[in-house]
């Protein structure tokens, strides 16, 4: 039986802590992983800051920006967690390699969302099936959580939201191309991917057997039933009282090793994805709106659901759609009707206002204060403070410094 620590000596205390000192001396395997993981995540946060303010050009980007973020986070917290990180400074080494696992876990269904979002190459009917499948049930998931808080108002809003989805849905190619069962379960919230979590795996680059057991070993950790409790023990060969055993340094290995393998893959595929989306490329130029606002001819309902693109505003040349994309943040595009290019890309949140992201020089006639501007006048005014006007019939943006 495990006594209160406020009834043990203080020679007891020592015992403990010299009893966790052991791990002074890990093996070199061990700390190869560690040099790893802390590699690979300071690798992976670089690439993330040089693609940091570049706009998403689709949804997919969006999403692939959002997960790889995702990942990295937990990457870090690992990397804080295990022993003899270079993140962390310690009194002891804690050795708590199921606690790495419920970590790693999440990395693993991460990694194949990313993938299975992002990566994998299918049609527009495909994909948008895909993501509105996702929405579904995350939509089916809020209203759960409601639901159990009492909160009807909000409840009944995701509700709403939940028979436009399914409209959206119906009404896709690629899902009635699914059988009934199938589909019947996508629309119920039940289902988040129309493909099996094995299968997404496998095309990650991950195969099917090993896929198995690694989520049926890291799930047994994230719940308190018997297979995480059952050979707790403080022996040579024990595992789960935080001191450094074979068990112990060997699990946690395989969490690192399996970290770092989702974040090389990931960050290589998210580096071939926003290839050709740069920063002020093609006559494209950045930057953030302050200060004052010019209201536009165009706005955004507020009714408009996450995940729901709707479009505002068209004429026989260019089209005008919004993308409500998260609670606080819609995304505005211009759109050429005969080629789908993006010919400016506005972003409205709550956290940063109004954003010009993007817009092509070539298009648009640029008017600053009134007069014609320069690529010069264009850098400096991006660099201070700016508002901004669209008149997409004149094929005019105004600035105002």
């Amino acid at each position: 039986m495990v006594r209160p620590m406020t009834d043990t000596p203080d020679y007891e205390h020592e015992a403990i802590i010299d009893a966790a000192r052991l791990g002074n001396h890990p093996s070199k395997e061990y700390l190869d992983r560690v040099d790893m993981l802390d590699n690979v995540v300071r690798e992976c946060m670089y690439v993330s800051r040089i693609h940091g303010g570049i706009p998403s050009p689709t949804t997919r980007h969006y999403y692939a920006s959002v997960l790889f973020t995702a990942l990295i986070t937990r990457g870090v917290s690992l990397a804080q967690l295990v022993p003899f990180t270079p993140w962390a400074d310690k009194k002891i080494e804690h050795w708590d390699y199921s606690t790495a696992a419920g970590i790693v876990r999440t990395m693993l269904e991460l990694r194949v969302a990313f993938y299975y979002l992002c990566e994998d190459k299918c049609s527009d009917d495909e994909w948008n099936c895909r993501w509105n499948i996702f929405n579904m049930h995350d939509c089916s998931s809020r209203i759960k959580l409601f639901t159990e808080l009492g909160n009807t108002e909000e409840a009944d809003k995701y509700r709403e939201h939940a028979n436009e989805i399914r409209d959206r849905l119906i009404s896709n190619a690629h899902f009635n191309s699914l059988a009934v069962s199938e589909q019947k379960k996508c629309l119920n919230g039940k289902k988040p991917y129309v493909q099996s979590y094995e299968d997404i795996a496998e095309k990650a680059g991950i195969e099917k057997t090993y896929f198995r057991w690694l989520y049926t070993l890291f799930s047994s950790h994230v719940h308190g039933l018997p297979m995480s409790f059952y050979r707790i023990g403080c022996g040579l060969d024990g595992r789960g009282c935080g001191l450094p055993t074979p068990a112990e340094e060997n699990y946690t290995s395989l969490c690192l090793s399996l970290a770092s393998t989702f974040l090389v893959g990931t960050r290589d595929e998210i580096t071939a994805l926003f290839a050709d989306v740069k920063k002020s490329d093609s006559g494209m130029v950045g930057g953030k709106l302050d200060g004052e606002n010019i209201v536009e001819e165009v706005n955004i309902p507020s009714d408009i659901q996450i995940g729901q693109s709707v479009i505002l505003a068209e004429t026989d040349e260019i089209r005008i759609r919004v993308e409500r994309t998260s609670q606080t943040r819609a995304d505005l595009f211009y759109e050429i009707k005969a080629t789908g290019d993006i010919v400016l890309h506005r972003t409205d949140s709550e956290d940063e206002g109004v954003v010009l992201n993007e817009f092509d020089s070539v298009y648009w006639r640029v008017l600053i204060n009134g007069s014609p501007a320069t690529m010069k006048q264009l850098d400096k005014a991006f660099n201070g403070s700016m508002a901004f006007k669209v008149d997409h019939i004149a094929r005019t943006l105004h600035i105002k410094t």
